[in-house]
């Protein structure tokens, strides 16, 4: 009995530092059905690991390059995928995304207070978006739309979107928010979509850049 207590005991502990701490996961780790929590801790994810879900609350998350998992999502915190990830989305509330090299995001980039960085060769298939923060995306391809509030945008090098491009109107706690926002649209970029400015911006086109329709009330040049 004695020696059950101390098994079942020491089990305990394990859970408990695996769902209160950090998790670090080794390069190479090939468990592709295993999820990965925790609330008071980072998310470690070695190179080359197949992992699923990667979920905290009060943390970062970050995988290592070539590393394969599923959804990754923190509240408080940053999430930074190294070159060549692939992942199911990425969501934050409060903290950066940002996505290395020739990333795979099979659905969207999100986060309310942060940044969002897609680099060379990075596709996300769904939409970029957040809130209070600046959206850049360079030689990468999204395939929504790409959304902010009051945040700048800025896109460069042939990056192409599928969907519109949107700045949207600050409303409520948000609007207190003065800034003009600055949209950037540089060399051979392509936007399929539409141009929407739902409030006053700064804009610049470059003239190798294709973009549909341009709409808005107030646009100065930057």
């Amino acid at each position: 009995m004695k020696y059950v207590l101390i098994f079942l005991l020491t089990a305990a502990i394990t859970v408990q530092a695996g769902v209160f701490g950090s998790e670090k996961v080794a390069a190479g780790t090939n468990s592709p059905e295993k999820d990965f929590d925790s609330v008071n801790g980072s998310i470690t994810v070695g190179e080359n690991a197949h992992v699923d879900n990667l979920d905290t609350v009060n943390g970062s998350i970050k995988v290592g390059n070539n590393a394969i998992v599923g959804k990754v999502e923190t509240v408080n915190g940053s999430i930074k995928f190294h070159n060549g990830v692939t992942a199911d989305h990425a969501e934050t509330v409060n903290g950066s995304i940002k996505l290395g090299e020739n990333c795979l995001i099979k659905g969207h980039a999100e986060t309310v207070n942060g940044s969002v960085t897609a680099e060379e060769g990075c596709l996300v298939e769904g939409k970029m978006e957040t809130v209070n923060g600046k959206i850049t995306a360079t030689g990468a391809q999204v395939g929504g739309n790409i959304e902010t509030v009051n945040g700048n945008i800025k896109l460069d090098n042939g990056t192409v979107v599928d969907g519109d491009v949107i700045i949207e109107k600050s409303t409520g706690w948000f609007n207190s928010n003065k800034k003009v926002p600055e949209v950037y649209i540089g060399e051979d970029v392509v936007v399929k979509g539409d141009l929407v400015f739902k409030k006053k911006v700064k804009l610049y086109v470059a003239d190798s850049a294709q973009v549909g329709e341009i709409i808005g009330d107030d646009i100065t040049d930057m």
